[in-house]
């Protein structure tokens, strides 16, 4: 699940615990419990693998290498990728959002051992099934073999190229972002696709797209977009997530069902979001 629980104040990470245990996605439909929170995570634009280094123990689940809106090259994300799994001794889990579609940047983000591929406006269960078909090795879909990097990306000395192969890869994140009016209508087929584990909303091109200004607001369109995405999501039982502003925002998104909360931030959050 894409929560921490906490039991005798030990935390463990249900979603992207690649490393340590299967995800128990399957294992229930309920992905927030009573006793949890949502995994909190950052944007991390900055090229400076310093930046990488300071958030990784900033206190976040996990951050957000942005390639889309910042003019990261793929060496740069891969180095951070790799700066934030070593500085955080695994438990800050790096997820790369990359520019587009295109098939070298899935190749270059999933090879840097990313645990995660968080991919821009997907607006039809066509384009997920593409996306899936580049991010997953045969079977189910068509990934080129080239991982020489990957094992290093783990903190596991014992990762090989064909144990990230055959084991971890099956863990990779593939989260398709909803963020139009397409995408909104299409939102049950592109959430059914199989390889499409999660799902992430883009609140402020998804309002732009519904002809609505700001980054948020509280109109019943906007509102009811949300909620018949979250039904979907909990329907299917993958995870969703969605941006929020501080730790106000963040425990009202919660309330409504999400499960992993963005901040658009490079800097930490205030300490209390940690155990509130």
């Amino acid at each position: 699940m894409t929560i921490f629980v906490t039991t005798a104040g030990v935390q463990k990470s249900i979603l992207w615990s690649t490393h340590w245990k299967k995800s128990p996605l399957s294992m229930s439909s309920n992905p927030l419990r009573s006793d949890a929170r949502p995994l909190v995570g950052c944007t991390l634009g900055f090229g400076a693998i310093f930046s990488a280094q300071l958030i990784a123990r900033a206190g976040y689940d996990w951050v957000l290498v942005d390639m889309e809106h910042n003019p990261l090259s793929a060496s740069q994300a891969t180095s951070m990728t790799h700066a934030v799994i070593a500085a955080s001794a695994g438990r800050c889990q790096p997820l790369v959002r990359v520019p587009s579609h295109a098939v070298e940047w899935t190749k270059w983000a999933l090879d840097s051992g990313a645990y995660g591929l968080v991919v821009p406006m997907v607006n039809s269960a066509e384009e997920a099934r593409r996306i899936v078909q580049n991010a997953a090795y045969p079977p189910l879909g068509q990934r080129s073999f080239g991982p020489a990097r990957a094992p290093y990306a783990h903190v596991d000395p014992a990762t090989t190229v064909l144990k990230y192969r055959d084991e971890i890869s099956k863990d990779v994140q593939v989260i398709a972002m909803i963020e139009s009016i397409e995408g909104l209508r299409n939102a049950e087929e592109i959430i059914a696709v199989e390889g499409i584990t999660a799902v992430f909303v883009g609140p402020v091109d998804l309002r732009m797209s519904m002809g609505l200004k700001g980054g948020d607001g509280t109109e019943d369109e906007y509102l009811e977009a949300l909620k018949k995405l979250v039904r979907i999501s909990k329907a299917h039982n993958k995870p969703i997530g969605i941006f929020a502003d501080g730790p106000d925002s963040c425990r009202s998104r919660a309330r409504e069902g999400f499960d992993f909360l963005l901040v658009c931030t490079n800097k930490p959050l205030e300490p209390d979001i940690n155990t509130n």
